[in-house]
């Protein structure tokens, strides 16, 4: 992790690179951008899990012929 001195080069790297006026709007910008990103990966993983379940009970039941296979054996 950065010390005090490093954060106020990056500090000023930045202001010299974007302007003072942009900062604000950078950081929210980018703290809404990680903030969406950890919602993804929540609902990600969330899908994950139902796809999971649903997996686990198909296994279970029993495979059923279709329709199709009976009517084309007669």
């Amino acid at each position: 992790m950065p010390g005090p001195s490093e954060w106020l080069i990056i500090v000023l790297v930045l202001a010299a690179l974007f302007g003072v006026s942009r900062l604000p709007a950078l950081g929210r910008n980018f703290g809404l951008g990680i903030k969406e990103f950890k919602k993804g990966i929540a609902e990600a993983s969330e899908d994950d899990g139902k796809d999971k379940d649903k997996s686990e009970s198909a296994k279970s039941e029993p495979a059923r012929p279709s329709g199709d296979e009976r009517s084309s054996s007669s």
